[in-house]
């Protein structure tokens, strides 16, 4: 799962209690998967980080700063529409 996916259902968790916090991180998921077409890494940046090769793609394409940074900055801002999330 998406690192920014996982920070945000954490986040989530420590704000909100029991039954508000399962209904808010469906929320979440579902328009991080709108906004963003998915939430697994492998189909967010389509490669595998799990292998050496995908590492090596990930870092020599700069992929942390041209894609996941602006994953990051979408769920923060899911996070943040209305507080509703």
């Amino acid at each position: 799962m998406c690192g920014a996916v996982s920070a945000g259902v954490l986040s989530i968790g420590l704000r909100e209690e029991d039954m508000a916090m399962m209904s808010a991180t469906k929320k979440f998921v579902r328009r991080f998967v709108e906004v963003n077409g998915a939430v697994r890494c492998i189909d967010l940046i389509d490669l595998d980080l799990s292998s050496d090769e995908g590492e090596q793609v990930y870092l020599a394409q700069n992929l942390k700063k041209k894609t996941c940074n602006g994953l990051v900055s979408s769920a923060v801002e899911l996070l943040l529409e209305k507080r509703e999330v």
